[in-house]
């Protein structure tokens, strides 16, 4: 078990202290306490160096900045300072990421569904693997003990987790890897077993330079973390790309495709109660199971989840066993029976690729016209804005524009964005408050007196909306239930 104080021995030898022993790490100064090592990090609005002599002040015991401070003997240079964070972070909680075996998720859509389907998978054959993930953080696989902040936390609070899913009598750890996570190095300092890409598609450019740029970060996972096994995803031109460029350097690397010959082939069928008939066939062996879900992309991430189990030793038969009672995450593609004839599907898609997917997926397995209500968040990826207008104009009969999180952008600015990639505007609504929006596609839908499914898209598991400076309560699935409350319906 770490202590509350524990002993970083490198840091002793490097610089002239004769007790090193620190009680925290730290780079929000405001959190510094006696004994604490600050680390002056530099973010994109603000440089931490500008809080040394604050964190000082506060009991920070070393100081670390990528800039030099020959005149304060607390502060030392370390070049690459977000990397070194991870390592002290790990080192800190005894390093964790030694003693599990960590599946590490990366890919533009699908992560947190593999995450949480390798997770469950393995608590079904009757061992424990916590996660981390997009929604929550579990230490067994089962029970969340919160909410998550971050796709990937920052390092300190990343090995505080793996160290907590350690004590709760765990031997494997599921995380997600964003874009942002790993361009800002948050899983440095881990050693991760299994490595698994999921999809690749045009997201967070307003983040990132270029698509360039943002693949790049992604495959930062594969280049520079050396996972002991890669499961890639080849079904996008990106994930052939790391696919064959991993073969080339002779790393253990597992390909998976519904499309193209690949290590692990798929195909995908639906069955009559809504659910897919999936049949896997590779070098392990052939098999076959069923999906609680119309979702072919879900599909695709659980048998990533599957050649990973597979691959690290897990049984055929027990593994088979647990997809049975297998539950894909909140808000992914979960479907509500308004009546007899009328159907919502709340989906997390909001880019352009998952979008079309989700609207595909609803026009192959139902009858009816298809109601479309999503927003795009504000104060993220603009470029991606008139794609998602346009897909929802081809995809969808009826398009209903509201509010995502619009943050502090103009929700004018957001909506002329998504209208400009929308070829006969005068076909589309607009309504800002997104309970009202939802409220309105219903009420059009029972009024029709035709077969009707409404794709509420963008926010899925979310149970906030950020609207300037306020956040407040809002969660599309509880509009959707209030609504049949009152309507006298009741939720199947």
């Amino acid at each position: 078990m770490v202590s509350s104080r524990i002993l970083i021995p490198e840091l002793k030898s490097m610089i002239n202290f004769n007790d090193c022993e620190i009680s925290s790490i730290e780079f929000d100064s405001r959190e510094v306490k006696e004994g604490s090592i600050f680390f002056a990090l530099k973010g994109l609005n603000e440089d931490g160096s500008i809080f040394i002599e604050e964190a000082i002040d506060m009991g920070a015991k070393i100081v670390l900045s990528e800039d030099a401070f020959p005149d304060n003997p607390r502060v030392m240079q370390v070049s690459d300072l977000r990397s070194y964070l991870g390592i002290v972070s790990s080192r800190f909680y005894d390093n964790p990421s030694t003693k599990l075996h960590i599946f590490c998720v990366t890919g533009t859509n699908g992560k947190t569904s593999c995450v949480e389907s390798l997770s469950r998978l393995i608590k079904g054959t009757k061992e424990n693997c916590g996660y981390i993930s997009t929604i929550g953080v579990s230490y067994d696989g089962q029970e969340l003990v919160r909410e998550s902040k971050l796709t990937t936390p920052d390092p300190v609070s990343l090995n505080k987790e793996l160290f907590n899913i350690i004590r709760s009598g765990s031997n494997f750890a599921a995380i997600e890897a964003s874009s942002h996570g790993l361009s800002q190095k948050r899983i440095s300092g881990l050693e991760i077993g299994t490595a698994i890409f999921t999809s690749f598609s045009h997201d967070h450019l307003d983040y990132h330079s270029s698509l360039e740029d943002y693949k790049n970060s992604k495959f930062s996972l594969f280049r520079d973390y050396n996972p002991e096994t890669s499961i890639i995803q080849i079904d996008s031109d990106e994930g052939l790309e790391i696919f064959q460029e991993l073969k080339l350097l002779e790393r253990s690397v597992f390909s998976v495709s519904s499309s193209k010959e690949a290590d692990f082939s798929y195909s995908c069928k639906r069955v009559e109660d809504l659910s897919l008939e999936i049949v896997v066939k590779s070098d392990q062996s052939n098999f076959s199971f069923c999906l609680n879900t119309l979702s072919a992309a879900l599909a695709s991430n659980v048998v990533c989840s599957f050649a990973a189990l597979l691959l690290k030793g897990f049984d055929l038969k027990d593994l088979l066993r647990a997809v049975k009672d297998l539950n894909m995450p909140d808000g992914r593609m979960d479907l509500i029976q308004i009546d007899e004839k009328n159907i919502c599907c709340i989906d997390f898609a909001h880019t352009p690729e998952a979008l079309q997917k989700s609207l595909n997926e609803i026009r192959d397995s139902f009858e009816g016209n298809i109601w479309c209500v999503f927003g795009c968040g504000g104060e993220r990826d603009k470029t991606k804005r008139p794609l998602m207008g346009s897909i929802a104009e081809k995809f969808a009969d009826y398009v209903i524009l509201t509010n995502d999180n619009p943050r502090s952008e103009s929700e004018e600015d957001i909506f002329n964005d998504i209208v400009s990639g929308i070829k006969n505007f005068s076909e589309i609504k607009v309504i800002k408050d997104r309970k009202l929006a939802v409220v309105e596609s219903l009420n059009s839908m029972l009024n029709n007196n035709e077969k009707n499914i409404m794709l509420l898209a963008g926010k899925g598991h979310e149970n906030y909306q950020t609207i300037g400076l306020n956040t407040i309560e809002m969660n599309d699935k509880e509009i959707v239930c209030n609504y049949l409350e009152g309507q006298g319906e009741r939720k199947v």
